[in-house]
């Protein structure tokens, strides 16, 4: 036998009333003390909420895009800054040019 339900809406009944909220959840780890103007927070080891802040030079070129730049943008440079927001989320990367 095989039945086919045409009025499913019926079966789910309308929605409740919202709940009273939940209890407070516990403090995250958040974001280390310190810092000042012109330094930017960035990850020291794999480990979750090992990060740190740092002093960037001001003197290296720096790539707001969603790419690595191109070597005609770096023109020379030994180390460079970039920021990729093509997986949804913000990622900064420092490199050297060594790896």
């Amino acid at each position: 036998m095989t039945l086919f339900w045409t009025q499913l809406a019926s079966l789910l009944g309308p929605p409740g009333q919202v709940g009273p909220p939940g209890a407070q959840g516990p403090q995250g780890a958040g974001v280390p003390a310190g810092g000042s103007t012109g330094q930017l927070l960035r990850k020291r080891s794999a480990a979750d909420h090992d990060s740190e802040w740092v002093t960037t030079p001001a003197a290296d070129p720096l790539f707001i895009q969603a790419s690595p730049p191109s070597a005609e943008q770096l023109a020379g440079a030994s180390r460079y800054q970039w920021w990729d927001t093509s997986g949804g989320a913000l990622t900064l990367y420092i490199e050297d040019g060594v790896n």
